[in-house]
């Protein structure tokens, strides 16, 4: 007797344009699952989490070559009726309640997709794939027996395996205290006798929480630990969305401004470790609970969290000396992720919250840089790209997707204000924007926490507009400026006419000073200026930053470059132009060279949101090829070289017409006898 065949009905999916023949009578979700469209489905298909929401656009679609039609799904049933009244579903169908009867052209709201992109707009778009290391499940676990003598966590371990085909799972200790509780309360309210819970697991491995009945919330925290501030992203881990951002300073600040002045701190001081230690932990607890106040939760409802910073961060931060980073040969404890429960660092997360920590590549190129690697993704592209991470340890890479080189510089803190005489945090009242006119030197400029630009001879201004200092990026315009302006000649030092040019300019031997600000425009009723010391410090600082850059070039045996982008919070703030100027960065197109935010912190919170991610971080920190610039014979002369503005022999192209006439009418050109390394 032949068998009868099955009715096939055309289902298309969209956004995604996914499309095949379904069996007629197929459960909807189960047919957008096997064409490739994972619905969110925490109840399992019960239909009561609601998630797997979907449209039937109704009409005759000649592109797809169907009809559709809500009467192409078989009707709601008693429970999705009632699911609809309480919530009001609208037009919309459950797919795990639903049958398929007839052709389908489907619309999958972003909310109801498992594997949701988002987009966090920065400077850059950076889309995620949200496939978080935690998730959570809705199941029911069968009530104790007296003919079954299987504990409450063998009974919910079958479910799971029974229910959503987790097997071989283990449970940690706190929420197995958790677990009983939990079943009694719900027990008295299942007129069906079984019990059900809400489960998060983590990667596959390990239940991490357990709710009573079917709840929401699964949030997880992404830190980016940096030597001046750290900055926390709360996300929801089921959709991605970041649902709150604090920032503050770190308060290892205290203890030195740079990391080797840390590293000497842990060295002198009995308790110094333990001190950063415990302040770093206080800091992200407090961002944490900051956070999680913003939407009325507490921190215990983090069960996961990503966590970046340079080396020396990572280490105090997991409690660790630092003190093998101070010196030669520069070595890590631990190099590769981490991964540990919050509550073995002292972090009030939920219970039996995990900790990642991503790789580092090398004693002075860390989990950071990772994470900029994984927002950027230079290794996946086709350009030469550069990519510099701007701080204190300027931390940068080079190549493409066939081979990437990344190295350290010691710049110090003059980028972020420190070491300079006039230098300070960027904070409301410092100077952040510098213009010279370039005839009668007079300044203008702009501060944070007041929009218009003041002039120099602007009088009775308000409060918000009387600086009280200058912060990096306007110590970096401002020796830009007096160098495009000839207040600075190239190698530096003020000129030796800029007295007779304007009063501006102060000369007492080889102590000159140029004033930015009068007293009576100031806060402090003191003159802001610039001194020969202060210009020093910012070409001590930006001929490591370059040296370091050009050292990769020359081990890449490369001369130009594609694109530039400039991360980390400094880096967001850096004029291009000026950065070129001051001969920071090589030349490249300024249409190419852009800043892209804190890359580092995107990083943790992309590793935070996809599971994959920790893993490509780890392959990408070993297939990095690290330069070690300490060591390095070229570095020196690349150093050197690097301290002139913009630089003693390297040519700018790109800067034809903006440098002084002299200069670039000058026979400026690359001078290197070869592109590889000494």
């Amino acid at each position: 007797m032949a068998q009868t065949q099955v009715a096939q009905h055309q289902v298309v999916l969209l956004p995604s344009g996914r499309r095949g023949q379904v069996a007629h009578g197929s459960n909807l979700l189960d047919a957008c699952r096997a064409l490739g469209v994972d619905l969110e489905s925490i109840c399992g298909g019960r239909q009561t989490c609601g998630k797997c929401q979907v449209i039937v656009e109704e009409g005759n679609f000649p592109k797809h070559g169907l009809t559709s039609s809500a009467d192409h799904l078989s009707a709601p049933g008693e429970v999705e009726a009632a699911y609809a009244a309480q919530n009001g579903l609208g037009a919309r169908r459950l797919a795990c309640a639903a049958q398929v009867i007839g052709d389908l052209l489907i619309s999958v709201p972003e909310e109801s997709q498992a594997r949701k992109q988002i987009v966090a707009k920065a400077a850059t778009e950076r889309v995620i794939d949200v496939q978080p290391a935690v998730r959570q499940v809705y199941v029911e676990v069968d009530p104790a027996d007296l003919g079954d003598d299987r504990g409450d966590w063998e009974r919910l371990e079958a479910a799971l395996a029974e229910q959503w085909s987790l097997r071989g799972l283990a449970i940690d200790i706190m929420t197995l205290r958790r677990l009983q509780p939990a079943l009694r309360d719900r027990a008295a309210h299942l007129a069906s006798g079984r019990r059900g819970l809400t489960v998060a697991v983590w990667q596959e491995q390990e239940v991490v929480r357990v709710l009573p009945g079917y709840r929401e919330g699964l949030y997880g925290l992404a830190v980016d630990i940096g030597s001046t501030t750290i900055v926390a992203h709360l996300c929801d881990l089921r959709t991605g969305a970041v649902t709150a951002t604090e920032a503050m300073m770190n308060p290892q600040v205290r203890y030195g401004e740079d990391l080797m002045s840390r590293v000497s701190y842990g060295m002198m001081e009995p308790q110094g470790v333990e001190r950063m230690h415990r302040a770093a932990l206080r800091a992200v607890s407090e961002l944490a609970e900051k956070a999680c106040a913003r939407i009325a939760q507490t921190p215990e409802c983090i069960l996961d969290a990503v966590l970046v910073g340079n080396t020396i961060m990572i280490h105090l931060l997991l409690g660790i000396d630092p003190v093998e980073l101070g010196g030669a040969p520069f070595a890590l404890a631990a190099s590769g992720p981490v991964d540990l429960r919050a509550r073995d660092l002292g972090l009030s997360f939920a219970p039996s919250a995990r900790v990642h920590t991503l790789p580092c590549i090398a004693g002075h190129v860390g989990a950071d840089h990772v994470g900029v690697l994984l927002a950027e993704a230079p290794q996946a592209q086709a350009e030469l790209a550069l990519v510099v991470d701007v701080g204190t340890n300027a931390e940068m890479s080079l190549g493409n997707h066939s081979r990437l080189l990344c190295a350290s510089s010691p710049t110090g803190p003059a980028f972020e204000g420190a070491q300079i005489t006039h230098g300070q945090r960027a904070a409301p009242g410092a100077i952040e924007r510098v213009r010279i006119d370039p005839a009668t030197l007079e300044p203008r400029y702009r501060v944070i926490g007041h929009a218009d630009w003041i002039e120099a001879s602007a009088a009775d201004l308000p409060a918000a507009a009387r600086p009280t200092g200058i912060c990096g990026s306007g110590i970096i315009e401002v020796v830009a400026q007096m160098y495009l302006t000839g207040v600075l000649r190239a190698d530096g030092r003020f000129a030796e006419d800029g007295a007779q040019r304007s009063p501006r300019i102060r000369a007492h031997g080889r102590a000159a000073a140029y004033v930015l600000a009068d007293s009576s425009q100031t806060a402090t009723g003191k003159e802001i200026v610039v001194t020969q010391n202060d210009v020093r410090a910012i070409q001590l600082a930006k001929g490591a930053l370059y040296a370091g850059i050009r050292l990769l070039m020359a081990h890449l045996g490369v001369e130009r470059l594609d694109r530039i982008a400039l991360a980390g919070a400094f880096g967001s703030y850096i004029d291009p132009l000026h950065a070129m100027v001051l001969g920071m960065i090589p030349d490249c197109d300024l249409s190419r060279v852009r800043a892209v935010g804190n890359a580092a912190g995107d990083g943790a919170r992309i590793a935070l949101l996809n599971r994959h991610q920790r893993r490509e971080a780890a392959r990408l920190a070993r297939w990095v090829e690290h330069v070690q610039t300490a060591t390095d014979p070229g570095f020196q002369q690349a150093f050197v070289e690097a301290m002139a503005l913009p630089h003693a022999v390297d040519a700018f192209p790109h800067l034809q017409g903006v440098l002084p006439q002299s200069e670039s009418a000058a026979p400026r050109r690359n001078r290197r006898r070869s592109s590889k390394p000494g």
